[in-house]
């Protein structure tokens, strides 16, 4: 991701440049948030406060220390982070809910059901995690981001990435198991 050249046009304040650089994060950078566990509406407000915030404080990006996805994907996980903690209450998906859902649906087919539950099974146990382990796995096994990186975003070592996503992953599985045999 050589963005190098571009970004120099960015920080002497070229709008356009900078339209470039929206268009070529702004689809991972609302996955990785849908995937921390927002709904699209709330991902889409901070992706946004994410991208103007690289703009406003473009100056302050330091192509030497990190790349710029490992930049933007840091504030965004802060905004993250610091919206949900502020939310008091966050609407979650049951299993009772998505079947309400199915029956009120059209007819599906019975694996399409299976998928559908398994799916919110997997979005309730995720939800479950502390937001910093879903963020974690997030940026590991969907965002494909290296533990070097990864360890730029959350402010520890490669060594620390790489351990405790172990343990999330390990939280996620007896939080799957545990919940549903």
């Amino acid at each position: 991701m050589d963005i190098e050249p571009n970004f120099q046009r960015i920080a002497a304040g070229d709008r356009s440049a900078f339209a470039v650089l929206v268009g070529r994060y702004q689809r991972a950078l609302f996955g990785f948030l849908g995937r921390m566990g927002l709904e699209q509406s709330a991902a889409e407000d901070i992706a946004q406060d994410a991208f103007l915030r690289t703009w406003t404080h473009r100056a302050d990006f330091r192509p030497d220390r990190a790349s710029f996805v490992t930049w933007l994907f840091t504030i965004a996980r802060n905004l993250a982070l610091n919206a949900a903690a502020r939310s008091h209450r966050q609407r979650e998906t049951t299993l009772d809910d998505a079947a309400r859902e199915i029956a009120c649906d059209r007819p599906l087919a019975l694996d399409a059901i299976d998928r559908r539950q398994r799916e919110a099974r997997l979005r309730d146990a995720l939800r479950a995690l502390p937001p910093a382990d879903r963020t974690l796995l997030a940026l590991v096994y969907v965002e494909d981001l290296s533990h070097a990186d990864i360890a730029r975003i959350e402010g520890c070592s490669s060594g620390a990435v790489k351990q405790r996503a172990h343990r999330a992953k390990q939280k996620l599985r007896r939080l799957l198991e545990t919940d549903h045999g």
